[in-house]
């Protein structure tokens, strides 16, 4: 008998056996298989929380989280934002809310497949200044042979006076141009024809990506931001106060404010009966709260008071300084009080914004000189300057800047001074460089001393980045007499009175001799002061005597 092999014996024997016994062996068989390859949990990212609804605030982040289930954890996690210009996150989940909108924060595990969104919606409480830089001023409907159409009889009677001519820089931004500005949204808070800028307030920061697709704009910067106000400020109308402000009594009793005049001599231009009769002086300020509600000032001449702050468009309705400031030169109450140029006729500007400290305020001041120069102001006078204080830390100016030209300020200063306008500006009291518009080579800048012509510790000084001295004269800003807002004569200190007092000053002299041109009574008071021949800071080149300028300005109006 045949034997047959080991394996095949088994074979034959597993064929032979029952069908029910094969079918439960491949059942017993394949479920095992199934159970060891059963596929994993999907791995999930969940974001805490799951949404933010914020109000804007840049300074302040906000912590996200992740649960991940059935993955490797956190570690493994990228974040990002779908829209950074609205909200950004760093690579630990820190979101950081810049703009008003909504956008998605991602997280994404390292599969670059699983990933988790965390909407974010950010709400904005404030409003936005922007300062448009215009690449030209377009065309006009004006024309410069027909300036009665955009300034007054009496700016153009001193450019004839002066020999200066109507130029482009006169004529306004093309109309074309404020209508496709105001199209895009916001409004139109400031622009200057000198400089060729348009400043906008919004409640929209992504505005700016229409202002700068304008084909006529070559720059858009932000100058302001703040509280969004409750309503829409209210429109101010002017009544001008023409007061009977002549003066009968010579010599004059000064009152509390003998010290403002004989320190630089000037009761000499008083005497002689000189007090800036038919001189228009510009006042730009922080503001003049109730001041033709003071007694102190009801019989001064106020052809005319505005405000160029968007959110305070009544001059009279904030702020102490401007009473102070101009009570230096204005109040006429003889025994008791009478200013350096109690005669002139006075514009009341009010450009400060009291509550912060932004770049606006340049393009208000700027707004004001040229609305000055097109009312046919001489004189302007400003007790403000700006330099490294600005919240913005990119706007900050820096020593450099100031050179006479670079600063806005400045450069419409510069502009105004051509034109034949004299500005006068305090120095500032940082004890730091000079700031703008105070570095202006056409500007008299003007520092602080005591009665005794001592120097005020305070007072800013230091030669420009050109190389000039500045501040060009000092006067008294340390013991200054004021009125105050009760129409109380008060003791004050600051560069503030140093400025309106020799202002008004200048205002005299010119009235005495108005052949001078404004460079002339420039050079005139820088060489009246006792250290003119030896400039040493801080005093510049000195204390300024007006009977020392009298006689300059003689020899020089004889020759005309």
């Amino acid at each position: 008998m045949t034997k047959t092999p080991f394996p095949l014996l088994m074979t034959a024997k597993l064929c032979t056996l029952p069908l029910y016994l094969l079918l439960l062996i491949c059942f017993v068989s394949t479920g095992c298989k199934k159970t060891d390859n059963l596929p994993k949990a999907a791995t999930t990212i969940v974001i805490n929380p799951s949404s933010l609804n914020v109000v804007k605030n840049p300074a302040y982040s906000y912590r996200l989280t992740t649960t991940v289930s059935n993955g490797s954890g956190a570690a493994q996690i990228t974040w990002s934002s779908e829209n950074t210009r609205i909200a950004t996150v760093t690579a630990d989940g820190l979101v950081s809310c810049l703009t008003a909108g909504q956008t998605n924060i991602v997280a994404t595990l390292a599969d670059g497949k699983t990933s988790a969104k965390c909407k974010v919606t950010i709400a904005d409480n404030n409003d936005y200044k922007y300062r448009l830089i215009l690449k030209d001023k377009g065309s006009s409907a004006y024309s410069i042979s027909k300036p009665s159409e955009f300034l007054s009889a009496r700016a153009i009677e001193r450019r004839r006076k002066r020999n200066i001519p109507v130029d482009e820089t006169d004529l306004p931004i093309s109309a074309d141009y404020i209508k496709a500005i105001k199209q895009i949204g916001g409004v139109i808070v400031a622009q200057s024809k000198w400089l060729n800028t348009v400043s906008v307030n919004t409640s929209d920061e992504f505005l700016v990506d229409k202002y700068k697709a304008l084909p006529f704009v070559k720059d858009v910067i932000l100058v302001w931001e703040g509280p969004r106000p409750a309503a829409i400020p209210a429109k101010y109308t002017d009544i001008p106060q023409l007061g009977s402000n002549q003066t009968a009594n010579t010599p004059l009793d000064y009152g509390a404010a003998t010290a403002n005049i004989s320190t630089c001599n000037g009761q000499v231009l008083h005497n002689k009966g000189f007090k800036g009769a038919g001189i228009d002086i510009a006042v730009i300020d922080e503001g003049f709260i109730n001041l033709k509600n003071n007694p102190a000032f009801n019989n001064i001449s106020i052809k005319g008071a505005k405000s160029f702050v968007y959110e305070s468009p009544d001059p009279y309705a904030i702020d102490n300084h401007g009473i102070w400031v101009t009570s230096c030169m204005a109040v006429n109450k003889p025994g008791t009080y009478v200013g350096t140029a109690p005669e002139a006729n006075y514009w009341l500007f009010h450009t400060e914004d009291a509550l912060t400290e932004y770049p606006i305020e340049e393009d208000y001041w700027v707004n004001a000189i040229e609305y000055a120069d097109s009312v046919g102001v001489d004189i302007v006078n400003s007790s403000l300057t700006y330099t490294n204080n600005y919240y913005l830390p990119q706007a900050k100016y820096k020593f450099e800047d100031m050179d006479g030209k670079t600063a806005m300020a400045t450069r419409a200063a510069n502009v105004a001074f051509n034109k034949g306008i004299f500005i006068v500006c305090c120095a500032g009291n940082d004890e730091q460089w000079i700031g703008t518009p105070a570095d202006s080579p056409g500007v008299l800048t003007v520092g602080a001393v005591n009665p005794a012509g001592i120097i005020a510790p305070f007072s800013t000084f230091g030669i420009t980045v050109d190389g000039r001295v500045k501040p060009d004269i000092v006067a008294v800003g340390l013991g200054a007499g004021v009125i105050n807002p009760a129409g109380v004569a008060e003791s004050r200190m600051g560069t503030s009175y140093s400025s309106p007092i020799m202002c008004g000053l200048a205002a005299c002299l010119w009235q005495a001799y108005p052949k001078l041109s404004n460079k002339d009574l420039l050079i005139v008071l820088r060489k009246s002061a006792n250290k003119y021949n030896n400039p040493v800071m801080p005093y510049g080149y000195g204390l300024a005597d007006m009977q020392i300028a009298m006689d300059l300005a003689k020899n020089i109006s004889d020759t005309k």
